[in-house]
């Protein structure tokens, strides 16, 4: 009796080893909430890395916003999701069960100001008076605030909607807003039918606000299924190699998940930036388990910067705001490679 449970333990162990996330209980269901832009989670989604990784069948939900994304966590509707570091910030501030666990992308050219050519809009200051569409709590609503602080113009002195991009583009169409602050492929629409570009994402950073997007776990799905999180890591790893690897293939893939010409995807993704995954360990993004990276130092900036405009009620710590930063899983599939 006793060398059975010996070698029963010893089948287990390996089992553990070979395939861990079958060592550990399996949900029925996995939901991934995704965000409506571009980036290498389209290429897991189309190709269906994640319900190959994972073995369980995926349920994948649509957003337009982190904003968007905060509300279904608050409702505890996903088990996975992305945001941007304003809804991150606004999250982790109000203590929504998640934490950060990848990088999803850097943003840039794909998100942009766009001002109407026949309103006059060209520049920030044109902006005075205006009514200027912006997702409400996500990257570009950050932006957008800065964008007008830097042209030493109050937020008030800007008639602002809260709008998704979708909703954004409808409303240009109808000429019932003269600019908006929003990403592809809504911002493509509205570039082509009388707008103009103001300013884009990649021009905020390089003045010091870097905007970014991470895949974010529930502590509740996290804490009970260590092994699957981990492998919906290695899924998104591998979605960031094959858009590195084969960006020809990776546009028509986009193209036909965001329903886009290849052309207009090609375009959006050179104003995407993807981390591959040994990088993002570094200072530069997320860090290791023992020093978070600059991330950190980007959501305490984010939550000071929204916290002065009244957005959010009071601050947390570095060491808060880096709690949530978790490179845990992304360390253990890279020392598995």
């Amino acid at each position: 009796m006793k060398s059975r449970s010996t070698f029963a333990a010893a089948l287990l162990a390996v089992g553990l080893l070979s395939s861990p996330a079958h060592a550990e209980e399996q949900p029925s269901e996995v939901t991934i909430g995704y965000l409506n832009l571009v980036n290498a989670q389209l290429l897991a989604k189309a190709l269906g890395l994640h319900e190959k990784e994972l073995g369980v069948p995926v349920r994948w939900v649509k957003f337009g916003s982190g904003g968007d994304v905060n509300r279904a966590v608050a409702a505890d509707q996903l088990d996975f999701g992305g945001v941007g570091n304003p809804p991150a910030s606004i999250g982790i501030t109000r203590e929504l069960p998640y934490e950060g666990i990848f990088v999803l992308n850097m943003l840039g050219a794909v998100e942009g100001l766009v001002g109407r050519k026949s309103a006059g809009v060209a520049t920030v200051k044109d902006l005075v008076g205006k009514s200027v569409a912006v997702p409400f709590g996500s990257t570009t609503h950050y932006l957008l605030i800065a964008a007008l602080r830097d042209a030493g113009i109050k937020p008030s002195d800007v008639k602002m909607l809260d709008m998704s991009p979708s909703d954004a583009a409808a409303a240009w169409l109808r000429k019932d807003i003269d600019a908006a602050y929003v990403w592809e492929p809504s911002l493509g629409r509205m570039l082509d039918n009388d707008g103009q570009s103001v300013l884009h994402s990649a021009d905020m950073a390089r003045r010091g606000y870097p905007t970014w997007d991470v895949a974010v776990v529930m502590k509740r799905f996290s804490s009970k299924y260590p092994a699957l999180t981990a492998r919906f890591v290695k899924a998104e790893c591998a979605a960031i190699d094959y858009w590195i690897a084969k960006p020809a293939e990776s546009a028509q893939l986009i193209a036909k998940e965001l329903n886009l010409s290849v052309d207009d995807a090609t375009r959006m993704m050179k104003g995407t930036t993807m981390v591959p995954c040994s990088d993002q360990v570094k200072s530069a993004y997320l860090g290791s388990s023992a020093t978070k990276g600059q991330f950190a130092d980007t959501l305490v900036a984010t939550a000071g910067f929204l916290k002065d405009q009244n957005r959010l009620p009071a601050t947390k710590t570095r060491n808060e705001y880096a709690a949530f930063l978790n490179p845990a899983y992304l360390e253990r599939v890279l020392s598995q490679k």
